[in-house]
């Protein structure tokens, strides 16, 4: 039988998600114009998708070496 509030929980997570994103945006976007007060916002809005990029990546990396690390005490 299949959960009815499964799609809600999906749901959540990705409105979650999505507001994290956001939060990430309006940092690395007043960072930007710190260090390019002339630049037009377009050149933000272009370089944008690869500084999310790196971001997912680094914690990536990140994550992959904490669970590493937490399972290097245990037995397998």
């Amino acid at each position: 039988m299949k959960n009815p509030n499964s799609s809600r929980n999906v749901l959540d997570l990705v409105a979650i998600v999505d507001s994290m994103i956001a939060y990430w945006k309006a940092i690395a976007e007043s960072n930007f114009k710190k260090a390019n007060p002339n630049a037009d916002m377009a050149e933000f809005e272009r370089l944008w998708p690869n500084v999310l990029n790196n971001f997912f990546l680094a914690e990536t990396f990140r994550t992959a070496n904490a669970l590493r690390f937490l399972s290097e005490g245990s037995e397998n």
